[in-house]
């Protein structure tokens, strides 16, 4: 019997693991893989719950099988902040036994915070690089105006803190992610199925917008409100039902940017990632890099 819950981080390969690993376990160790957004179990709705997914819930696990398998890398702390870790692992305790199989990916910090601001950006939720990271620790909302509250961003004490209650935390950094090892220690999986699996390693997941596209968006938001803008055209992009649609969508998607750059200019020109300037972060983020160069699962 083994139950497991993918807690996070976001920007760590959780869309891989969702949609390339954990079906393909559930068909082989025969557990069940629990989607949040559709399953037989309990129905959460996310404007419901203020900071964690389980607050409205109490002992979740006794409406759950034996065996199952969670994933949401949202479930240490909604919206990526660190700032109510505390809050999101009481909720969880409260609700999951302590023989249950916690997973943790981490990422270099520095690369972790700049893939979130891409992501800021690709999501259209359009800061200034110099404005989106802070630290307030008397802030009570999360995404405040689309940015990023860095108050007790500290990979340790998140690991510490599950470290307290459940009796099997398994951390992974994302660099090593791919490799797969991390899954004989909580599966009984002989190496030639890991090496099938490695076989799906090769796609790439939620890939940003390229450097130029970033600096592209930054540019026109000077001018105009560039969010507001591909909101009102988006909603005229609609399902290709017919001829007629799928003409329209087409011209519709050169100006919506996202599509443009994902789906045109990045396929012509080299993809250069963007990199925020590491003067914006403000963290001692080399300390950071050490600690986390430092830790040893």
């Amino acid at each position: 019997m083994t139950k497991l819950l993918h807690i996070g981080l976001g920007k760590c390969a959780s869309t891989f693991l969702q949609r390339d690993i954990f079906p393909k376990l559930e068909k082989k160790i025969n557990t069940n893989y629990i989607k949040l957004n559709k399953n037989d179990f309990f129905d959460i709705k996310k404007k419901e719950f203020k900071y964690s997914f389980f607050e409205n819930y109490k002992n979740i696990e006794k409406l759950l099988p034996n065996d199952f398998i969670i994933s949401n890398e949202g479930f240490f702390s909604r919206g990526w902040e660190f700032s109510r870790i505390e809050k999101n692992f009481e909720c969880i305790k409260n609700n999951f036994s302590d023989d249950t199989v916690i997973l943790i990916i981490i990422r270099n910090p520095y690369d972790l915070l700049n893939s979130i601001y891409c992501q800021s950006i690709h999501n259209m939720n359009i800061v200034k690089p110099e404005n989106f990271f802070y630290i307030d620790d008397k802030e009570i909302n999360i995404r405040v105006n689309n940015r990023f509250n860095l108050h007790n961003f500290n990979y340790s004490k998140l690991i510490s803190l599950y470290k307290s209650y459940f009796k099997k935390v398994v951390v992974v950094k994302y660099e090593n992610l791919k490799k797969l090892d991390f899954l004989k220690n909580i599966f009984n999986l002989d190496d030639e199925y890991l090496q099938n699996l490695k076989k799906n390693t090769s796609k790439y997941y939620n890939k940003s917008i390229s450097k130029y596209g970033i600096n592209f968006i930054l540019f026109l938001n000077k001018f105009f409100d560039v969010s507001k803008s591909q909101k009102f055209i988006r909603k005229f992009i609609n399902p290709p039902n017919n001829i007629i649609f799928k003409i329209k969508n087409k011209i519709l998607s050169l100006f919506y940017l996202r599509s443009f750059f994902q789906n045109k200019f990045d396929r012509i020109f080299p993809y250069k990632k963007y990199y925020i300037s590491r003067k914006f972060i403000p963290l001692d983020i080399e300390k950071k890099i050490l600690e986390y160069d430092k830790l040893d699962f």
